[in-house]
């Protein structure tokens, strides 16, 4: 039961957050606490090593690539698992949102439409990296 509850913890906000990326393109500040608080059931020091897979993400922020709330879930996410088990899964996610993107592209060249989007939301990607991740501990 304890297990059920910390899967719970852990991959409910994940689908929270990507839900409301998908039709908002915001990720909630309580989907990033819920999921941080999750980290906190099983809390090791190590596991703060973690928050440094979302340094790269910050600064990219800080110049208008990608959201301050895809940040914040990769951090949330990461100290959750820990440095490895969220490096893993921030792979995952950015391997399936480049494969998204590059379908996305061949399938708007075969049809002769327009441009891309300006942007695509990248929580999705990072709940289904990070879930997978998860159940590999």
């Amino acid at each position: 039961m304890p297990q059920l509850i910390s899967i719970l913890m852990f991959v409910g906000p994940l689908v929270f957050a990507g839900v409301s990326d998908l039709r908002s393109r915001t990720i909630p500040y309580s989907a990033c606490i819920l999921l941080a608080l999750a980290g906190l059931i099983s809390f090791s020091p190590a596991n703060l090593f973690g928050l440094l897979l979302a340094v790269p993400f910050f600064f990219a922020a800080g110049r208008g690539r990608g959201g301050a709330g895809d940040t914040l879930l990769i951090a949330a996410a990461c100290f959750a698992l820990g440095f490895l088990s969220g490096l893993a899964g921030l792979i995952l996610a950015l391997f399936l949102f480049l494969l998204f993107a590059l379908g996305g592209r061949l399938i708007r060249r075969i049809r002769k439409q327009g441009a891309a989007p300006g942007s695509y939301p990248l929580a999705p990607f990072l709940a289904v990296g990070f879930t997978a991740a998860y159940f590999m501990i």
